[in-house]
């Protein structure tokens, strides 16, 4: 199963478009994890599994926090401002734990990273308007869970794989 996490392009809708639109086919699942500034009923979101707001959507039409089944476990999803995830990812790990969810994915920092803790994947794509962390460039990520491995791969916007980046975890 692959998924497809974007979060914080903040506009940007030509190249969220352009995305899912090249990816669509090649994922399983594809979930946005806030600050889109996009309207809640935009038809961009069709292809979307999952969205959730962001502390710059204003459109109250998102829910905050969101969980998505899939064969492969549950992906709890949030944008995190709401979490407190620019001190600590403690307050997405216990809501994953409390939703039984496998996979946490959260957005806001514009820090991309990907962990496991207590057996749950907790993991930030980044972001597809500017970084904040360590690695300078825009970020989405493409998460494969095989059945005995997950690969976490970060790209670029213009599609490209950032080989430096890649995680695979047991």
């Amino acid at each position: 199963m692959k998924i497809l996490v974007m979060s914080d392009n903040h506009g940007r809708y030509e190249l969220v478009k352009g995305i899912v639109q090249d990816l669509k086919d090649q994922v399983d699942v594809i979930i946005h994890c806030g600050d889109s500034e996009f309207s809640s009923d935009d038809p961009i979101w069709a292809d979307f599994d999952g969205v959730v707001r962001g502390n710059m959507d204003f459109d109250g039409g998102y829910p905050n926090e969101q969980v998505v089944s899939t064969p492969k476990g549950a992906l709890y999803l949030t944008h995190g401002h709401l979490l407190a995830v620019n001190a600590t990812n403690a307050g997405v790990l216990e809501q994953a734990k409390q939703t039984g969810s496998r996979f946490a994915f959260h957005g806001h920092t514009h820090r991309l990273y990907a962990e496991v803790k207590d057996g749950v994947l907790l993991a930030n794509p980044g972001s597809l308007n500017h970084s904040r962390g360590e690695y300078p460039g825009t970020s989405y990520m493409v998460v494969d869970v095989g059945d005995e491995k997950i690969t976490v791969q970060y790209f670029d916007e213009n599609q490209q794989i950032i080989p430096s980046l890649t995680q695979t975890f047991n």
